[in-house]
Protein backbone atom coordinates (compact mmCIF):
# COMPACT_ATOMS: atom_id res chain seq x y z
CA UNK A 1 0.00 0.00 0.00
CA UNK A 2 1.36 3.42 -1.32
CA UNK A 3 1.91 5.64 2.31
CA UNK A 4 1.09 9.11 1.71
CA UNK A 5 3.44 12.17 2.94
CA UNK A 6 2.30 15.26 5.26
CA UNK A 7 -0.49 16.88 3.40
CA UNK A 8 1.34 20.27 1.29
CA UNK A 9 -1.45 22.98 1.03
CA UNK A 10 0.04 26.22 -0.60
CA UNK A 11 -2.17 29.30 -0.89
CA UNK A 12 -2.12 32.75 -0.95
CA UNK A 13 -4.78 35.14 -0.68
CA UNK A 14 -2.76 38.42 -0.70
CA UNK A 15 -3.78 38.75 -4.89
CA UNK A 16 -5.74 36.18 -5.58
CA UNK A 17 -7.30 32.68 -3.95
CA UNK A 18 -5.10 30.26 -5.46
CA UNK A 19 -3.67 27.56 -3.83
CA UNK A 20 -2.07 23.36 -4.46
CA UNK A 21 -1.73 20.27 -2.86
CA UNK A 22 0.72 18.15 -3.49
CA UNK A 23 1.64 14.89 -1.88
CA UNK A 24 2.29 10.88 -2.72
CA UNK A 25 -1.58 10.39 -2.88
CA UNK A 26 -2.93 13.78 -4.58
CA UNK A 27 -2.12 16.47 -6.79
CA UNK A 28 -4.85 19.25 -6.55
CA UNK A 29 -4.19 22.67 -8.29
CA UNK A 30 -7.21 25.82 -8.17
CA UNK A 31 -7.40 29.40 -8.58
CA UNK A 32 -9.90 32.57 -9.02
CA UNK A 33 -11.89 32.71 -11.79
CA UNK A 34 -12.34 36.73 -11.01
CA UNK A 35 -14.52 36.49 -14.12
CA UNK A 36 -17.13 34.71 -12.48
CA UNK A 37 -16.65 35.74 -9.06
CA UNK A 38 -17.82 39.25 -10.35
CA UNK A 39 -20.76 38.03 -11.52
CA UNK A 40 -21.95 35.61 -9.14
CA UNK A 41 -21.43 37.96 -6.81
CA UNK A 42 -19.18 35.48 -4.31
CA UNK A 43 -15.59 33.31 -4.77
CA UNK A 44 -15.58 31.43 -7.62
CA UNK A 45 -12.81 28.88 -7.97
CA UNK A 46 -11.76 26.80 -11.07
CA UNK A 47 -9.63 23.40 -10.17
CA UNK A 48 -6.93 23.26 -12.88
CA UNK A 49 -4.76 20.21 -11.92
CA UNK A 50 -6.30 16.92 -10.67
CA UNK A 51 -4.35 13.31 -10.38
CA UNK A 52 -5.47 11.05 -7.90
CA UNK A 53 -2.63 8.87 -6.78
CA UNK A 54 -3.16 6.84 -4.07
CA UNK A 55 -5.18 5.64 -1.33
CA UNK A 56 -4.74 8.84 0.97
CA UNK A 57 -6.40 11.19 -1.61
CA UNK A 58 -9.76 11.14 0.67
CA UNK A 59 -8.15 12.82 3.36
CA UNK A 60 -5.74 14.91 1.72
CA UNK A 61 -8.38 16.80 -0.19
CA UNK A 62 -9.74 18.45 3.15
CA UNK A 63 -6.42 21.17 2.80
CA UNK A 64 -8.12 22.27 -0.40
CA UNK A 65 -12.25 21.69 0.86
CA UNK A 66 -11.08 24.22 4.35
CA UNK A 67 -9.63 26.68 2.00
CA UNK A 68 -12.54 26.54 -0.18
CA UNK A 69 -14.84 27.10 2.95
CA UNK A 70 -12.85 29.65 4.37
CA UNK A 71 -13.07 31.85 1.59
CA UNK A 72 -16.77 31.61 0.98
CA UNK A 73 -17.11 29.50 -2.34
CA UNK A 74 -19.85 29.10 -4.07
CA UNK A 75 -18.95 27.18 -6.95
CA UNK A 76 -16.46 25.27 -8.44
CA UNK A 77 -15.70 24.06 -11.92
CA UNK A 78 -13.06 21.78 -13.07
CA UNK A 79 -12.70 20.15 -16.41
CA UNK A 80 -11.21 16.35 -17.08
CA UNK A 81 -10.46 14.34 -19.81
CA UNK A 82 -12.75 12.03 -20.59
CA UNK A 83 -10.89 9.01 -19.70
CA UNK A 84 -9.89 10.11 -16.35
CA UNK A 85 -12.66 8.31 -14.59
CA UNK A 86 -10.99 7.69 -11.36
CA UNK A 87 -10.76 11.43 -10.96
CA UNK A 88 -14.33 12.13 -12.18
CA UNK A 89 -15.10 9.29 -9.59
CA UNK A 90 -13.22 11.31 -7.02
CA UNK A 91 -14.85 14.55 -7.59
CA UNK A 92 -18.39 12.89 -7.42
CA UNK A 93 -17.24 11.78 -4.31
CA UNK A 94 -16.72 15.39 -2.54
CA UNK A 95 -20.01 16.65 -3.71
CA UNK A 96 -19.46 17.61 -7.41
CA UNK A 97 -21.95 17.08 -10.49
CA UNK A 98 -21.30 15.88 -14.10
CA UNK A 99 -22.41 19.19 -16.12
CA UNK A 100 -21.37 18.57 -19.79
CA UNK A 101 -19.47 16.78 -22.25
CA UNK A 102 -17.29 19.26 -24.53
CA UNK A 103 -15.92 18.70 -27.67
CA UNK A 104 -12.96 20.90 -29.36
CA UNK A 105 -13.73 20.55 -33.14
CA UNK A 106 -10.81 22.02 -34.77
CA UNK A 107 -9.75 22.70 -39.03
CA UNK A 108 -6.68 22.16 -40.76
CA UNK A 109 -5.13 23.19 -43.62
CA UNK A 110 -6.83 26.73 -44.73
CA UNK A 111 -4.10 27.65 -46.64
CA UNK A 112 -4.39 24.59 -49.17
CA UNK A 113 -6.66 26.66 -51.53
CA UNK A 114 -9.83 26.00 -49.68
CA UNK A 115 -12.66 28.43 -51.00
CA UNK A 116 -15.59 29.39 -48.35
CA UNK A 117 -18.63 30.52 -50.32
CA UNK A 118 -20.47 33.06 -47.99
CA UNK A 119 -22.71 34.69 -50.00
CA UNK A 120 -22.82 38.36 -49.54
CA UNK A 121 -21.61 38.33 -45.84
CA UNK A 122 -18.95 40.44 -44.42
CA UNK A 123 -16.71 40.58 -41.56
CA UNK A 124 -14.93 43.52 -39.45
CA UNK A 125 -14.22 44.20 -36.27
CA UNK A 126 -17.24 45.61 -33.92
CA UNK A 127 -17.36 49.25 -33.01
CA UNK A 128 -18.74 51.16 -30.33
CA UNK A 129 -22.14 51.39 -32.16
CA UNK A 130 -22.68 47.37 -32.56
CA UNK A 131 -22.54 46.83 -28.73
CA UNK A 132 -25.75 46.86 -28.30
CA UNK A 133 -26.89 44.63 -30.64
CA UNK A 134 -24.46 42.33 -29.74
CA UNK A 135 -25.00 42.36 -26.10
CA UNK A 136 -28.46 41.78 -26.93
CA UNK A 137 -27.73 38.42 -29.09
CA UNK A 138 -25.80 37.44 -25.94
CA UNK A 139 -28.58 37.82 -23.73
CA UNK A 140 -30.91 35.76 -25.39
CA UNK A 141 -28.64 32.93 -27.65
CA UNK A 142 -26.86 31.01 -25.23
CA UNK A 143 -29.08 27.79 -23.77
CA UNK A 144 -26.62 24.90 -23.73
CA UNK A 145 -23.99 26.01 -21.87
CA UNK A 146 -23.38 24.98 -18.09
CA UNK A 147 -24.31 28.35 -16.13
CA UNK A 148 -27.28 28.20 -18.07
CA UNK A 149 -28.11 23.88 -17.36
CA UNK A 150 -27.15 23.92 -14.06
CA UNK A 151 -30.43 23.60 -12.13
CA UNK A 152 -28.53 24.78 -8.89
CA UNK A 153 -27.38 28.69 -11.04
CA UNK A 154 -29.95 31.02 -11.84
CA UNK A 155 -29.28 31.28 -15.75
CA UNK A 156 -29.32 35.47 -15.88
CA UNK A 157 -25.66 34.68 -14.44
CA UNK A 158 -24.93 33.11 -17.86
CA UNK A 159 -26.17 35.36 -20.00
CA UNK A 160 -24.27 38.66 -17.71
CA UNK A 161 -20.77 36.44 -17.66
CA UNK A 162 -20.90 36.40 -21.79
CA UNK A 163 -22.01 39.91 -21.99
CA UNK A 164 -19.12 40.76 -19.68
CA UNK A 165 -17.08 38.64 -21.92
CA UNK A 166 -17.95 40.91 -24.60
CA UNK A 167 -17.51 44.05 -23.08
CA UNK A 168 -13.63 43.12 -22.34
CA UNK A 169 -13.19 41.67 -25.39
CA UNK A 170 -12.71 45.57 -27.07
CA UNK A 171 -10.11 46.27 -24.73
CA UNK A 172 -8.10 43.15 -24.50
CA UNK A 173 -4.73 42.45 -25.69
CA UNK A 174 -5.11 39.36 -27.86
CA UNK A 175 -8.49 38.73 -27.80
CA UNK A 176 -10.77 40.31 -30.89
CA UNK A 177 -14.45 40.83 -31.50
CA UNK A 178 -16.20 40.70 -34.51
CA UNK A 179 -19.33 40.81 -36.35
CA UNK A 180 -20.80 39.34 -39.69
CA UNK A 181 -23.15 41.54 -41.88
CA UNK A 182 -25.38 41.08 -44.44
CA UNK A 183 -25.46 44.82 -45.79
CA UNK A 184 -25.85 46.54 -42.23
CA UNK A 185 -28.10 43.97 -40.86
CA UNK A 186 -25.79 42.54 -37.74
CA UNK A 187 -25.92 38.73 -38.19
CA UNK A 188 -23.31 37.20 -35.84
CA UNK A 189 -20.63 37.97 -33.73
CA UNK A 190 -17.34 35.95 -33.07
CA UNK A 191 -14.51 36.45 -30.23
CA UNK A 192 -11.31 35.27 -31.63
CA UNK A 193 -7.50 34.94 -30.73
CA UNK A 194 -4.52 34.38 -32.84
CA UNK A 195 -2.29 31.58 -31.11
CA UNK A 196 1.08 30.44 -32.33
CA UNK A 197 1.66 28.26 -34.94
CA UNK A 198 -0.74 29.63 -36.85
CA UNK A 199 -3.74 28.75 -34.92
CA UNK A 200 -7.01 30.75 -34.35
CA UNK A 201 -9.49 29.93 -31.60
CA UNK A 202 -12.62 31.00 -31.35
CA UNK A 203 -13.97 31.55 -28.20
CA UNK A 204 -17.70 33.25 -28.08
CA UNK A 205 -19.69 32.83 -30.87
CA UNK A 206 -23.65 33.45 -31.84
CA UNK A 207 -26.15 34.30 -34.58
CA UNK A 208 -29.24 36.58 -33.85
CA UNK A 209 -31.70 34.51 -32.31
CA UNK A 210 -34.33 36.21 -34.60
CA UNK A 211 -32.01 34.68 -37.72
CA UNK A 212 -31.57 31.15 -36.73
CA UNK A 213 -32.83 28.61 -38.71
CA UNK A 214 -32.26 30.68 -41.95
CA UNK A 215 -29.20 29.83 -43.53
CA UNK A 216 -27.17 32.70 -41.45
CA UNK A 217 -25.02 30.51 -38.91
CA UNK A 218 -23.46 28.56 -42.10
CA UNK A 219 -22.43 31.55 -44.25
CA UNK A 220 -21.15 33.34 -40.88
CA UNK A 221 -19.36 30.71 -39.97
CA UNK A 222 -17.73 30.62 -43.91
CA UNK A 223 -17.46 34.06 -43.84
CA UNK A 224 -14.68 33.17 -40.12
CA UNK A 225 -12.87 30.76 -41.80
CA UNK A 226 -12.21 32.77 -44.98
CA UNK A 227 -11.15 35.74 -42.68
CA UNK A 228 -8.52 33.33 -40.99
CA UNK A 229 -7.41 32.23 -44.75
CA UNK A 230 -6.59 36.02 -45.01
CA UNK A 231 -5.26 36.38 -42.01
CA UNK A 232 -2.36 33.59 -42.75
CA UNK A 233 -4.24 31.06 -40.44
CA UNK A 234 -3.40 27.02 -40.75
CA UNK A 235 -6.23 25.82 -38.60
CA UNK A 236 -9.20 27.18 -36.52
CA UNK A 237 -9.94 25.49 -33.19
CA UNK A 238 -13.20 26.10 -30.92
CA UNK A 239 -15.12 24.22 -28.10
CA UNK A 240 -18.53 23.44 -28.05
CA UNK A 241 -21.35 21.31 -25.77
CA UNK A 242 -22.68 18.03 -26.97
CA UNK A 243 -25.61 18.55 -26.40
CA UNK A 244 -25.60 21.54 -28.56
CA UNK A 245 -26.13 19.08 -31.50
CA UNK A 246 -27.30 21.98 -34.33
CA UNK A 247 -24.16 23.25 -34.22
CA UNK A 248 -22.10 20.12 -34.20
CA UNK A 249 -23.61 18.94 -37.00
CA UNK A 250 -22.66 22.17 -38.64
CA UNK A 251 -18.84 21.76 -37.65
CA UNK A 252 -18.93 18.47 -38.85
CA UNK A 253 -20.20 19.55 -42.21
CA UNK A 254 -17.79 22.31 -42.62
CA UNK A 255 -14.91 19.38 -42.46
CA UNK A 256 -14.60 20.07 -38.19
CA UNK A 257 -12.62 16.60 -37.15
CA UNK A 258 -13.05 16.22 -33.53
CA UNK A 259 -10.70 14.89 -30.89
CA UNK A 260 -11.31 12.90 -27.42
CA UNK A 261 -13.75 15.23 -25.48
CA UNK A 262 -13.71 16.61 -21.77
CA UNK A 263 -16.06 16.14 -18.96
CA UNK A 264 -17.13 19.46 -16.92
CA UNK A 265 -17.81 18.92 -12.97
CA UNK A 266 -19.52 21.60 -10.86
CA UNK A 267 -19.34 21.75 -6.64
CA UNK A 268 -22.16 24.63 -5.63
CA UNK A 269 -22.20 25.35 -2.26
CA UNK A 270 -26.08 24.28 -0.69
CA UNK A 271 -27.35 27.26 0.49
Amino acid sequence: MLKSKPTKCYFDETIEIAGSVNTESLLLEWSEAPWDTSVMGYPVIQISRLSVRGPAANSDIVAYETVRDRVGCGLVSCRLPSDSLCESMFLEEHGFKFIELIYQPELSGLQDNLNFDFSGLTVRPACDDDISSILNIADNAFHNERFHIDPRLNPRFGNQRYCNWIKSSLLHRKQELYVVLEKSLLVSFFITELLPDRICYWHLNAVSPNLQGKGYGRRSWLAMLELSKEQGVEKVRTSIVARNYRVLNLYSSLGFRFSSPKMTFHWVRRS
